[in-house]
């Protein structure tokens, strides 16, 4: 909300004229904020980063009190700062540019429930009911940075003869400072000649940025955005090129469609673009990417990079499109702005992004600013959902439902979802104590009341989704039980809890494929299931920690679908030799061209021993492990001489049946014995 605050309309007073030095900039800033005068809090800082702002400003402010969240009167009601005891170390860090650290201090925001906007009021009595103060010092705005802490702080720059806090030399500061970039560059060099035309400005700007090169690009960005970036073009070339040695692109084709700007300037719309990115990491490793866009999509794909590897260095497959959301808000093609500026064009950003904002401000809703703060759950409840058969819900224009569910305390239950098209649907719980909570795992409410469910999905457009709320059906189950059981409608979710010992391998028989089956641990955890290779196998092997409650959670699958399982639970057995039946098996070598095969069958994880003995005496055993496939030879097993046992020991990582074939070595023969036991 003080970010509205900000974006107050500076009007046409022109500004201040600036301060005396950079500390009475900060000065003049902060006693704007004490006496919640947002035109004073606006002339104290840098005009040509906000003077660009004042119509979007005054659209920002009058939509904020549309909605709800300030009142209509003043958009900073409601809301008292009172500072004290702040002092300040100023750092010149060349001609005209100066860091201002906050060094002592502390600022009091007061609230004033009843001047507050109503959504603005309603979201401060839900996350602190009881408190209508808060007291930070200077010490609380101190944040960690790769290179250590880092005091608060603002950069202000010089202007004609008046000191002026600057926004955008502020946020470049603070990256260098947090993520330990370049020092500026102070004062920056002067601006190059700029493009022969708008066209040509934008892509000019697109081989610099691709290629990080800080001055390319600081040379055709305009006006003080355009000197922040070549004070801080060392640091703007270690992030975009970081783990990049050396980087170069080229444009095949760039169409665009220019237009007059009332406000001044041109309006260059991208409508199509075609190119590519080559590159070499710090490891000398080379890679290559293309670039395309064809007016509503962007997508960047990975070369080959000769060798039928991808490049871990080079960007992934990507796309970003303007959807119908972005229509909604007014946002339908990929739009510059550029200027002239001394004799050459130049790109605009601030006018680029009061364009942008002049266009998506009115069309925001009240779900659009509250799912930006990341509160969607402050919205009213739309429909309340109970246990039972699926809701259909509404999402609306920023593609959320809020519902209402009534829980009692103990109560278990999970929530399902499912929409028509594509994109992922998320949701989660807020419990009555404000507590968030995972909607697609099983809740176990600690209190009992209203919670609401929140559910949106990636598209942020108005859809259709089917919502359950199940509470989770708890059967207990023994080792050896077999259970027949049913799920009436895809909702649904059952449990069996069993009490299992601790390092034990159990087999989990499940006939139902359509149907989803997990195992969880005691504490809540899923384990990993263990497939037999056969197709037709239904069986599921897991291997337990602790000893405690384990559960066999059944549920409708990814379908949601409803039906019928047969579910049966044992412990495990390592392996399954011959026909299964015992653990060792007979066979006789008769001839030089004899050989015997005996199937192995071992459960992943498990270690299995082998061991063939024979009681004559000149019988000098080999054992072949075969492919059961196809019986090639993997490997032979021939350590021990005429009368000795041989063995051979199986760890695989997946339920596998191995081919075992017994010979005799130089045409010895004799009778034999094959002996599987867990190793």
């Amino acid at each position: 909300m003080a970010a509205v605050g900000f974006l107050v309309v500076r009007a046409a007073t022109g500004g201040g004229g600036g301060a005396s030095s950079p500390e009475a900039a900060v000065e003049e800033l902060a006693e704007a904020l004490e006496a919640e005068d947002p035109i004073a809090a606006l002339d104290a800082m840098d005009p040509g980063e906000v003077e660009a702002l004042t119509d979007v400003v005054e659209s920002a402010s009058e939509r904020a009190a549309e909605l709800g969240f300030s009142p209509e009167e003043k958009t900073f009601g409601g809301v008292d700062i009172g500072l004290t005891g702040t002092r300040y170390e100023v750092d010149e860090l060349g001609d005209g540019v100066a860091r201002v650290t906050i060094v002592e201090g502390s600022a009091r925001v007061s609230i004033d429930r009843d001047g507050l906007g109503e959504v603005t009021g309603a979201i401060v009595d839900a996350e602190d009911p009881e408190s209508d103060t808060t007291t930070l010092d200077a010490s609380d705005l101190a944040v960690e940075g790769d290179e250590g802490e880092v005091e608060p702080f603002v950069m202000t720059v010089r202007r004609g003869g008046g000191w002026y806090v600057s926004p955008t030399y502020t946020a470049a500061q603070y990256a260098v400072d947090l993520v330990g970039l370049a020092d500026p560059d102070v004062p920056g060099p002067d601006a190059g000649e700029g493009a022969d035309s708008p066209e040509a400005a934008i892509e000019a700007v697109l081989l610099g940025a691709a290629g990080a090169d800080g001055d390319a690009v600081g040379d055709l960005v305009s006006g003080e955005t355009g000197e922040a970036v070549r004070t801080y073009r060392g640091a703007l070339e270690e992030w975009v090129g970081e783990g990049i040695e050396d980087s170069s692109a080229e444009i095949d084709s760039l169409e665009t469609e220019v237009a007059n700007r009332d406000a001044g300037g041109r309006r260059v719309v991208v409508t199509e673009l075609e190119g590519r990115v080559e590159w070499t990491n710090a490891d000398g490793e080379s890679g290559e990417s293309t670039v395309a866009w064809d007016g509503t999509c962007l997508d960047v794909t990975d070369a080959d990079t000769g060798d039928g590897d991808e490049m871990d260095a080079a960007a992934p497959e990507s796309a970003f499109c303007l959807t119908e959301a972005w229509g909604r808000l007014g946002v339908d093609e990929l739009a510059v702005v550029v200027v002239e500026e001394d004799g050459g064009w130049r790109v605009d950003p601030l006018a680029t992004v009061t364009d942008y904002a002049a266009a998506i401000v009115p069309e925001l809703t009240q779900s659009h600013v509250l799912r930006v703060l990341g509160i969607p759950e402050a919205a009213e409840p739309t429909a309340e959902i109970s246990a039972g058969e699926p809701t259909t819900v509404e999402l609306d224009e920023a593609g959320v439902a809020v519902l209402s569910a009534t829980i009692a305390e103990g109560e278990r239950f999970t929530v399902t979802t499912e929409a028509e098209g594509e994109g992922e649907i998320g949701a989660y719980l807020v419990a009555p104590d404000g507590d968030i909570d995972p909607a697609f795992t099983i809740v176990e409410p600690e209190v009992a009341g209203t919670y609401e469910l929140v559910v949106f999905t990636e598209a942020w457009a108005p859809s259709e989704v089917t919502v359950g709320l199940s509470t989770v059906q708890e059967e207990p189950i023994a080792v050896g039980d077999v259970v027949d059981g049913e799920l009436a409608s895809g909702s649904e979710v059952v449990e069996y809890a069993a009490d299992l010992d601790e390092d034990t391998s159990y087999a989990v028989g499940f006939d139902n494929d359509e149907l989803g089956l997990e195992v969880i641990d005691p504490d809540g955890l899923a384990l990993e299931l263990t497939e037999d290779d056969d197709p037709d196998s239904n069986v599921r092997t897991f291997t337990t920690g602790d000893a405690g409650t384990y559960r066999i959670r059944v549920d409708g699958g990814d379908d949601r679908s409803p039906g019928t399982y047969g579910l049966t639970l044992d412990e495990a057995v390592p392996f399954v030799l011959g026909d299964g039946t015992t653990a060792t098996a007979q066979g006789q070598i008769d001839g030089p061209s004899d050989e015997q095969f005996i199937d192995l069958e071992v459960r992943g994880g498990a270690s299995v021993g082998v061991t063939v003995t024979t009681t004559a005496p000149g019988f000098d055993i080999v054992v072949i492990l075969r492919d059961p496939i196809d019986d090639t030879e993997i490997e032979r097993y021939d350590d021990r001489g005429p009368g000795e046992a041989e063995s051979i020991i199986f760890t695989p990582d997946v339920d596998t049946t191995w081919r075992i074939s017994v010979v005799g070595r130089n045409d010895s023969t004799g009778a034999f014995t094959v002996e599987a036991f867990e190793e």
